[in-house]
C-alpha cells in the first residue's frame, strides 16, 4: 500500500478536516461564552439595536466558527508544509 502524502489527500477530505473540528469548537465556545454573557449586554456604546437573542446567538456562533476555521486552516497548512520539508530531507 502506497503512503498517503499531503499532495495526494483529496480536497474534500482537507475541507472536511477543517470544517468539522472547527464546527465542534464553535459549539463549545458558543455554549461557554453565552452561558457567561447575555447577548443584550454585549451591544457596545449603549446603542439601541433591536436584535433577537436567537440572532445574537447565531451571529456569535458564526464568528466563533470563522475563528476556529482560520485556526484549523493554519494547522492544516503547517502540517502539510512540514510533511513536504521532511519528504525533501529524505526522512
Amino acid at each position: 500500500m502506497e503512503a498517503l502524502t499531503p499532495d495526494k489527500i483529496p480536497r474534500a477530505q482537507q475541507v472536511i478536516s477543517i470544517l468539522w473540528p472547527s464546527f465542534i469548537c464553535a459549539i463549545v465556545a458558543s455554549g461557554i461564552f453565552f452561558s457567561a454573557f447575555n447577548p443584550k449586554e454585549l451591544i457596545p456604546f449603549n446603542l439601541d439595536i433591536d436584535i433577537s437573542p436567537l440572532a445574537a446567538y447565531s451571529i456569535g456562533f458564526l464568528l466563533f466558527w470563522i475563528l476556529a476555521i482560520v485556526s484549523s486552516m493554519g494547522t492544516l497548512y503547517f502540517t502539510i508544509s512540514n510533511c513536504r520539508v521532511l519528504r525533501k530531507q529524505g526522512n
